[in-house]
């Protein structure tokens, strides 16, 4: 068994890693990470916050933007076999918002943070939902690719929420691969432009193979959409 999964099922409290040069509680004192029955853990330095989360596997990761090496970080915590399937926040600095996400920040925040534009995207990362998430069981296609250099091909949605969706392919997905994926929602002519990780793949009786992904990159635009599909879907 996953020595992760087996601390992700024994753990109560949700913990927070907060990896920062500076006191960051102005930033986010009034947020959710600041709540009651929050865990959070600090870090200094990015080699201190990194041997940090190999060792406690946080729920969420929230690193300060101006901290020495931190799109390095970010790149580390993404790849590593031990954290890449955590949740990865930065607080806007010097460095641009589109190099952190680029770096693996599933999102980049202001500063200050303000608690009714943010505290529902930290929920969901800290994974403590404030309602019980809508998933749609759904069956339509999309397009994807786990290389960047190949062409995108053809796969089948099997159920959807706003944090990941499984899907039936030809081929097997490499587990720990990064996908592109082009979702076109019924009655919509737009594909989503979507950024994922396989994190788990398995034959299916068809002979095809079903694969789970976690969004990794999905903009707020792209997951409104998605929240008001499926909300509107599941409710039928």
């Amino acid at each position: 068994m996953n020595p992760a999964a087996v601390i992700d099922f024994v753990r109560v409290v949700p913990r927070v890693l907060i990896v920062a040069s500076q006191d960051l509680a102005p930033a986010l004192g009034r947020t959710v990470l600041w709540r009651n029955g929050i865990e959070r853990l600090f870090a200094q330095e990015a080699e201190q916050g990194l041997a940090t989360a190999r060792r406690l596997l946080p729920n969420l990761i929230v690193v300060e933007g101006g901290l020495a090496g931190v799109t390095d970080l970010l790149r580390t915590l993404r790849h590593d076999g031990a954290t890449r399937r955590l949740s990865l926040a930065a607080i806007a600095g010097p460095e641009s918002e589109a190099a952190l996400r680029a770096a693996g920040a599933n999102l980049v925040l202001p500063s200050p943070v303000e608690p009714s534009l943010w505290d529902q995207r930290l929920e969901e990362l800290l994974d403590v939902p404030p309602r019980r998430e809508a998933r749609l069981y759904a069956s339509f296609a999309l397009w994807c690719r786990s290389d960047p250099g190949s062409d995108l091909y053809e796969a089948l949605v099997l159920n959807m929420s706003v944090r990941g969706m499984l899907i039936e392919t030809r081929e097997a997905l490499p587990v720990g691969s990064t996908v592109d994926l082009r979702l076109t929602l019924p009655g919509s002519t737009e594909p989503l432009p979507l950024v994922g990780l396989v994190v788990r793949t398995a034959p299916a009786e068809s002979g095809r193979f079903r694969n789970g992904v976690q969004f990794l990159i999905l903009r707020d635009p792209v997951r409104d959409r998605l929240r008001t599909y499926i909300e509107a879907e599941a409710k039928e």
